[in-house]
């Protein structure tokens, strides 16, 4: 296929105005905290040219010390009055850096909330016009630094003329040279008020640089024309890729590179987000350039996403021009784009072609029009223009596709005729230009010798202590994420002598902010491994440490005034306060919660006049009393709480001054991380333990038996989905049915079963906490019943009852059952709708050395049903087992085994027959009952 690449006229070319990335949501907290040789070598990935990413623009998050997606960026300016202080977090850090590397990367600034006295709850106000531009002074002023580009709050209403004037004045009245974006909305479309103003102001024009949209993925008709009539203001692609990181979001941030500006004339694209430096256990795992989550460690991976950039950033220059739509650039014949970016005298030009296939999470994947499917043998048609710059030269071709990322091809050379021919194979990215500086982290060959080694992951470390006393003050201390609020290092003075005792942690934010979406979570900071099990965690905590009796009167500003102030402090005081530890926090989640840790809490809460403290399983309270005379006496005093949670399979122990206050089953939560929090107002923490825990002996059969499931897990993770739900995600339970749910297995060996049980898991009347748990055997195409046992889901001291820490209940059969090898089992529990809970199917198992999991079980009202899906299972229910050498030190002989085996034989019988699955990966079996004398949960508890 032949394709002309002619340059048209200049009027109709369009500035390239850089690929960037962008630092936002919280998303490089951990970046900072690297050792030096790993962070350096990362920054240079980003920013260094001609070396990795490249990147030409930086965008970047005036924090506002609230949530913004995976963690709260700390404010320059947390009071009215306060002097600014923009060294606070890390943008400005990352600002320097980047600029360091390269002094023509771009800036842009964009704020996702501002804190709580502005414009008394009123973002757009005069006091934030002052706040952002205070912002702008300071990093000019401290780090000499022009911010480029801001814009005014991330993907929420662009507020109203006044506001953009006012703002855009104060600019130029402190003199500076920042112009503004807008829309920096979540959508394909601009908004008819801001399309209505922009064509009728030219005031308004003027004023507005770019308007940039997020994910916009297809044209809007309305917003290119009014641009095409003011061609001063451009169009930007201002967040876009949030996708996780693998080759299929490499192939949709190359694909969006090129698409943005065939379809849209997008300038400008920024991906969001520059790097994955937070916990993998928060929202949209993964989106980045490259991963960075590891700081102990070190480790850090390079990720394809990188070098799709590169194909871009390497080969063209801020100043160089896009090349016209339907004369440089456009859509290959059989599906792809190609786009040609040229410096402004046509003396070198670029040539990027993508075939990309990978799904964006947006727009059902955001994908080319027509779908490459084969090569395509292409054929560039070059301008006298073109052909002249590229006549007598060798042009460098460089390729990625997912097994080789940025490679360098043989070079090519225009024909005569001013032909370049190239072939091009599906789901790739290739480079044709006249440019002869780009290399692979400093390496002109396609897999670099000299690369630094990256040392290998390694977990979080544990033990682990944290006393503050090495930490700068004012700063976060390492490895802690800030979820809502801000904790900062300060120092802790004593009253009397004025004298330095320690360093502590203080939560520093007095007023709720001005959040994002409309939502401002509580203050709380994360910490450790996220597949931290069974720990023993402890932490000084206290409301309000003690200050140095120093006052600094705060400063009224626009529409508020001190005695104003003062009285919402009054107000404030009046309120409930609370500090909190928490462990195995799974994940936390913003999106459609507002800030909720999935983790066990222990909370107290003082409110002046009482103080209790609670318990919490994913916030929702498990148990909760009065705090102790002592403790309250402390909290009179300004004293230390020693706050404590021991977490050990599934029993979770909280305590408080030594003392325990609450001793639990819970399953929900297998693993997690552990959290500090409080309320909107100052509290401190201090000597942080985190220690391995030790399990519990529970009984004498449970320490001579194994259980039937050595491993389960009511979590899944899915790190490579196209989803914002962090990872891991727990499995769904269910109190809506009435039958029989369980799982089917086959030992290997003859063992026998000795208990049987199911976890506890509390829900609905007392009356249905009491299973009918039963095991059966497959015999041909029928059911034969085996044994049954009534087992508890609450708290019994009934002999033959064994609680275990790991969250099951057994009850001992009277009499073991052998079970043969290769006999095919069920073992299932009676459940009814509206009683306890009982996990899906999507709990993950790993059964006992020389037993085979067949996959999950269920009886209904037309039979018995049975999924081949291989370690999974319902329940999940369980059972003791022990080796048959065992069975006379624990067990009765049975008395009469002529009876017994006449029981067996007379036992109900179902009939079996096969059904096939709509899933084509699996087979169900469906069973019908032909007789049954089972007595339920139900008919066990009538008198």
């Amino acid at each position: 296929s032949r394709l002309a690449l002619w340059e048209n006229v200049e009027a109709k070319r369009l500035p390239f105005e850089g690929l960037g990335a962008l630092s936002a949501g919280a998303s490089s907290r951990l970046l900072q905290d690297y050792p030096e040789a790993q962070r350096n070598e990362i920054l240079d990935l980003l920013f260094k040219p001609q070396y990795g990413a490249s990147l030409q623009v930086l965008k970047v998050e005036i924090g506002g010390d609230t949530q913004s997606t995976d963690g709260s960026e700390p404010s320059h300016m947390r009071y009215r009055g306060e002097t600014p202080d923009c060294s606070r977090g890390y943008e400005a850090w990352l600002l320097q850096e980047a600029k360091a590397r390269n002094p023509l990367i771009r800036t842009y600034a964009l704020a996702w909330g501002v804190p709580g006295w502005i414009g008394n709850g009123t973002f757009f106000s005069e006091d934030n016009i002052h706040y952002h531009v205070s912002w702008l002074k300071c990093i000019k002023e401290r780090y000499d630094i022009d911010i480029d580009y801001m814009g005014l709050w991330n993907e929420m209403p662009w507020g109203d003329v006044w506001y953009v004037f006012d703002l855009a004045s104060a600019i130029k009245d402190a003199e500076l040279s920042t112009q503004l974006v807008l829309l920096d909305q979540a959508s394909s479309t601009a908004s008819a008020d801001f399309l209505s103003l922009f064509r009728r102001d030219e005031r308004f024009q003027e004023l507005v640089a770019a308007v940039g949209l997020h994910y916009p993925c297809v044209s809007d008709p309305k917003l290119l024309d009014a641009l095409e009539a003011h061609p001063h203001t451009r169009f930007w692609s201002s967040e876009e890729l949030s996708t996780v990181a693998d080759w299929g979001g490499a192939g949709c941030w190359g694909r969006m590179i090129n698409q943005n500006y065939v379809r849209m004339k997008a300038t400008s694209s920024i991906a969001w987000s520059l790097i994955w430096s937070v916990y993998p256990n928060l929202e949209c795992f993964g989106n980045g350039l490259l991963y960075a989550y590891e700081p102990w460690s070190g480790h850090y991976e390079v990720m394809a996403p990188l070098w799709t950039s590169a194909h871009t950033t390497q080969f063209t220059k801020l100043g160089w021009n896009y090349l016209p739509v339907g004369d440089a650039a456009g859509l290959l014949p059989e599906g792809g784009t190609y786009v040609t970016i040229a410096s402004s005298d046509l003396s070198d030009f670029t040539i990027v072609i993508e075939t990309l296939t990978g799904r964006c999470m947006y727009h059902d994947g955001c994908f080319h029009t027509k779908t490459p499917q084969e090569v395509q043998h292409l054929e560039f048609q070059l301008s006298d223009n073109l052909t002249a710059a590229a006549r007598g030269r060798d042009l460098e071709v460089w390729a990625t596709n997912a097994t080789h990322w940025f490679r360098r091809l043989e070079d090519l050379r225009v024909d005569p005729e001013g032909i370049l021919r190239i072939s091009m194979e599906v789901d790739a990215i290739l480079t044709i230009s006249t440019l002869h500086e780009a290399t692979k982290q400093g390496q002109r060959a396609s897999s670099p010798k000299d690369a630094p080694e990256i040392p290998q992951p390694a977990p979080f470390p544990l033990p682990f202590q944290e006393e503050f006393d090495a930490v700068e003050l004012h700063r976060s201390p390492p490895f802690f994420a800030d979820q809502g609020g801000t904790f900062e290092v300060v120092e802790d003075m004593d009253l009397v002598r004025g004298t330095r005792l320690n360093r502590v942690l203080q939560q520093q934010v007095l007023q709720v902010p001005i959040g994002w979406s409309g939502a401002a979570p509580e203050p709380l900071t994360l910490f450790g491994g996220t597949n931290w099990t069974d720990v023993d965690v402890e932490v000084s905590a206290r409301f309000e440490g003690p200050t140095s009796g120093k006052f600094t009167p705060l400063q009224p500003f626009g529409h508020q005034t001190v005695l104003s102030l003062l009285e919402e402090g009054k107000k404030r005081s009046r309120k409930a306060r609370y500090v909190g530890l928490c462990a195995r926090v799974l994940r936390y989640t913003f999106f459609n919660t507002g800030g909720k840790p999935q983790g066990y809490c222990l909370q107290v809460t003082d409110d002046g006049l009482s103080a209790m403290w609670t318990l919490t399983a994913s916030s929702e309270v498990v148990a909760a009393g009065a705090l102790s005379d002592a403790s309250k006496e402390k909290i009179a005093r300004k004293g230390w709480l020693q706050l404590r949670l021991e977490v050990s399979k599934a029993r979770i122990r909280a305590l408080i001054d030594g003392e325990t206050v609450s001793n639990i089953i819970d399953t929900s939560l297998p693993m997690g991380q552990v959290a500090l929090n409080c309320g909107y107002h100052k509290c401190q923490f201090d000597n942080i333990k985190v220690l391995p825990s030790s399990k519990n002996v529970t009984s004498f059969l449970a320490t001579t038996s194994r259980e039937l499931l050595k491993m389960y897990s009511p979590v899944t993770f899915h790190y490579d989905a196209r989803t914002c739900d962090p990872s891991p995600a727990q499995t769904p339970k269910r109190d809506d049915f009435t039958g029989f749910v369980g799982l089917a297995f086959v030992p290997q060996v003859p063992v026998r079963l000795a208990a049987l049980g199911r976890m506890v898991l509390r829900g609905g009347p007392p009356v249905a906490a009491v299973h009918n748990v039963e095991l059966l055997e497959v015999d041909g195409k029928q059911l034969r019943y085996l044994a049954s046992a009534a087992v508890p889901t609450t708290p019994s001291q009934q002999v033959g009852i064994i609680s275990t820490d790991e969250g099951f209940q057994y009850a001992e059969l009277r009499e073991s059952v052998l079970l043969e090898p290769g006999h095919k089992y069920v073992l299932a529990s009676s459940e009814i709708s509206g009683g306890d809970f009982f996990y899906d199917k999507a709990v993950v198992a790993e059964a006992t050395e020389g037993v085979e999991i067949l996959g999950p079980a269920y009886s209904n009202q037309s039979g018995w049903i049975f999924d081949s899906e291989p370690n999974l299972l319902f329940g999940p229910l369980n059972a003791l087992l022990i080796p048959e050498a065992q069975t006379q030190q624990l067990f009765t002989p049975v008395a009469d085994p002529e009876k017994a085996e006449k029981n067996a034989a007379s036992a109900p019988a179902l009939v079996m027959k096969s059904q096939e699955s709509k899933d084509e990966a699996s087979t169900q079996w469906q069973v019908e009952v032909v007789e049954d004398q089972t007595l339920s949960a139900l008919d066990l508890l009538s008198p």
